[in-house]
């Protein structure tokens, strides 16, 4: 699991910042969904390893923290097995040790505005649109150069037995099979050094001493050389990497006399070769998002990747011509599965930026449905995925998220928290010995207090809170520590001032003293608000808008989380600072 990630110096991330860090127990092979409000570093996380290459960190110029190039970006993370074993990796400007151990992958929004200017009448018209650049799937698409393969040429060079060798042909046509030789150039080069030259060359040898067929000589093999084939080291690494695909070999023979092909053909143009490969795979990968895809060519605008400019692209249509949430789940799309066809690594990581947040309830199911398909096949594969959604819609609050098995992280965890002797309050609030009265006074705007002490120590309730005054001067605290940016506040004090704040500025509006004692009867604080307005009070459309927020903290739901993430959120804090 990965259970810490700090950011340094990337975006709005600087050194020891109070964001900088995130601490949590990320699980592999389930949904991690990392929450956030906007300006907390969702995006500097997403940045960072945007701009995480192979060999090192590459930021453009408005990446770095306070746009200034002397600060040096780093990137951390510390996993462990469970607990056990743990390592950190860094990645700095000179060097990534992420690279041997993890694969990652971030998606964003893909949507931008483009400027249009027409000449009308002498007149410059300027307009705006929202388009989607194309995709590229993959950006450079290799010259088409075929293997120099001959099966005929391969039996003279072993000799007068060469018709033992198979014809393996086809197998270079197996675009898998050639994306997993890949990996193993080395093998195939270190195979051509002198010391295993001279064991094959002496292996041929006595192969070509036998008189037999070539299945017989096979067998001949098999009962006499394979101790030896084993015992020569890179040769045997690649016959036990052939030995994995089913190629319909019916002796362990075949597999070494497939890895002299492989190792001869390789060590004659080794660039050729890896050319060679580079096309197979290109063509592999392409196959695949053509697969994809094609279910969606139906009804949206032929979708479908299509080389141009020396680059597997994928188009999306403009919004005129389809609507935004089939835009936006085909960006999705087209960069999940270049997402999967990119992680190739044991531990993967995909980054989710935000994509999410602003998909109607029909996509969101879609999109979720994708990324359960992939972790699924990811899991499959006994690969340990990590797919990171980044995203400021709390879903203890927005129910916009509902994977079955997803993991839910405060990345911006405060310490604002609810005040325990708060807590029993808010779970006996029902209690018929004090229901009336609590809601009347010390949930909810009174111009009198009142002491019901009796009562909240039979409850074993903070007694000093039975006195309403006392309790209002507690909220009055609360309130003044989070409009004072402080970090330890109680979240549902402040809900419970916020809602006395609003209640008390209709009351102090009214003028009739009958219309006052109505105003303190009538129940629940939007009705109250309702009443003042038809005394002809106005009242700000603010102030409704900020029930939302009250309401919700007068409700204990195990929710503390929910609460302060909303009230941390910029625009809401500047609201509550704003109201009278």
């Amino acid at each position: 699991m990965i259970e810490r990630i700090q950011i340094t110096n990337i975006k709005g991330i600087g050194n020891n910042t109070a964001n900088s860090t995130y601490e949590f127990e990320l699980r592999p092979n389930k949904p991690n969904i990392l929450v956030a409000p906007n300006g907390f570093g969702k995006s500097s996380l997403a940045t960072a390893f945007n701009r995480l290459r192979p060999t090192k960190i590459v930021l453009e110029k408005n990446d770095f923290y306070q746009k200034d190039e002397n600060n040096k970006p780093v990137i951390e993370l510390t996993f462990s097995d469970n607990g056990v074993n743990q390592t950190t990796l860094v990645a700095d400007e000179n060097s990534n040790q992420f690279r041997p151990t993890f694969d990652w992958f971030v998606i964003n929004n893909q949507l931008f505005a483009k400027a249009k200017k027409n000449r009308i009448g002498g007149n410059v018209i300027a307009s705006a649109s929202l388009e989607t650049p194309p995709i590229i799937l993959i950006n450079s698409i290799p010259e088409n150069i075929n293997f120099e393969y001959s099966v005929n040429n391969q039996k003279a060079e072993f000799g007068a037995n060469g018709k033992v060798l198979r014809n393996i042909s086809a197998l270079y046509q197996n675009k898998k099979f050639i994306k997993k030789l890949s990996s193993h150039f080395l093998t195939l080069q270190r195979i051509n050094g002198q010391t295993f030259q001279n064991r094959i060359s002496a292996f041929i040898e006595r192969v070509n001493a036998q008189n037999d067929t070539a299945d017989r000589l096979r067998e001949w093999i098999d009962n006499n050389e394979l101790d030896f084939l084993n015992a020569t080291n890179n040769l045997s690494n690649l016959a036990n990497f052939i030995s994995t695909f089913d190629l319909g070999y019916d002796t362990e023979a075949d597999n070494y006399l497939t890895a002299i092909q492989l190792s001869i053909d390789f060590n004659r143009d080794q660039n050729q070769f890896k050319s060679a490969c580079k096309r197979k795979i290109y063509e592999l990968e392409k196959s695949k998002y053509n697969k994809v895809f094609k279910d969606f060519n139906s009804s949206w605008q032929d979708f479908k990747p299509v080389e141009k400019d020396g680059k597997l692209i994928i188009s999306v249509p403009k919004t005129v011509f389809i609507s935004n949430g089939q835009r936006d789940v085909m960006c999705f799309i087209a960069l999940l599965k270049k997402a999967e066809l990119s992680l190739e690594k044991e531990n993967c990581i995909l980054i989710i930026d935000e994509v999410f947040d602003y998909l109607d309830d029909a996509n969101l199911i879609a999109v979720q449905y994708y990324i359960t398909q992939l972790i699924e096949k990811m899991k499959s594969k006994g690969k340990k995925f990590y797919p990171l959604i980044l995203t400021h819609l709390n879903p203890l609050f927005f129910k916009n998220f509902t994977f079955s098995k997803q993991k839910v992280h405060f990345i911006d965890k405060k310490e604002a928290q609810i005040n325990p002797h708060f807590k029993k309050i808010l779970l006996n609030r029902e209690d018929s010995t004090i229901e009336d009265n609590l809601s009347k006074y010390h949930l909810h705007y009174h111009s009198n207090s009142i002491n019901i002490r009796p009562e909240f120590e039979a409850l074993n309730l903070k007694p000093t809170w039975g006195d309403s005054s006392v309790f209002d001067v507690y909220l009055s605290e609360e309130f003044e520590k989070y409009t004072n940016d402080e970090k330890e506040y109680d979240p549902f004090a402040v809900c419970c001032f916020i809602r006395k704040k609003v209640e008390r500025y209709a009351y102090d509006q009214i003028g009739d003293i009958d219309f006052k004692q109505e105003f303190l009867l009538t129940h629940r604080t939007s009705e109250k608000l309702k009443y003042a307005e038809s005394k002809g009070i106005d009242i700000p459309e603010t102030y409704y808008l900020l029930g939302i927020i009250y309401n919700d903290g007068m409700h204990y739901k195990n929710n503390d989380d929910a609460i302060s993430g909303k009230l941390e959120n910029l625009t809401i804090k500047k609201i509550i600072k704003e109201i009278n």
